[in-house]
């Protein structure tokens, strides 16, 4: 259980991701031109791994975004990505960052990668922490408003979520379990809506 996965920028086997990597590699910083340089694959604007936090990351180190980049290649899904990525098709795409734990043992026989996927791309890039679902409460509700409930309801779903029923439940929405948060784990979020909401400007 994790309260919060990262996204990362992985660089493939075409001849602009392994100059990339090879940089990163040895200890030498990208340039924004270097990142322009390379043909991206990323997701729909509203995907988390797939383009928020990428274009967070990109704005925290270089103060441009995903839509600055020169050569982007919308994909429809992170397999999409992956066998663009394989074939050559996009130097870097943005991902989960266990999307090779979940491709390597396909990436030869699936993508037609050329040799194993840890030795064919490499990490460019990670992201801040993308914080897992969560249950919130509204602040302006009375019932809420009490302290000991709230405190009731959390440690309820922490301990449901511990029965074989309670696991059988939230399987429902791929979640294996609960534990307090606090409102900065959500900081990273709050800047990813704003992004979102400058984009719609």
């Amino acid at each position: 259980m994790s309260t919060y996965y990262r996204c990362i920028l992985l660089a493939g086997p075409s001849e602009k991701g392994q100059e990339l990597l090879s940089k990163v590699n040895a200890g030498e910083e990208l340039t924004w031109d270097d990142l322009n340089s390379a043909t991206w694959a990323v997701l729909n604007p509203t995907s988390a791994s797939g383009y928020i936090y990428p274009s967070l990351w990109l704005q925290e180190h270089y103060g441009k975004g995903i839509s600055d980049l020169d050569n982007v290649v919308e994909c429809d899904s992170h397999t999409t990505s992956v066998a663009r990525l394989a074939a050559g098709q996009v130097d870097v795409m943005v991902s989960y960052g266990h999307i090779r734990i979940k491709n390597a043992p396909i990436w030869e026989s699936d993508f037609g990668g050329t040799a194993p996927m840890v030795e064919q791309t490499g990490v460019i890039g990670v992201t801040d922490g993308i914080y897992n679902d969560m249950i919130a409460y509204s602040k302006t509700s009375d019932t809420m408003a009490d302290e000991a409930f709230r405190q009731a309801v959390g440690e309820s779903f922490i301990e449901l979520a511990q029965t074989e029923e309670g696991q059988e439940i939230f399987g429902v929405f791929s979640q294996v379990g609960y534990d307090w948060g606090s409102d900065s784990d959500y900081d990273g979020e709050r800047a990813a809506q704003a992004l979102l909401k400058s984009m719609e400007a």
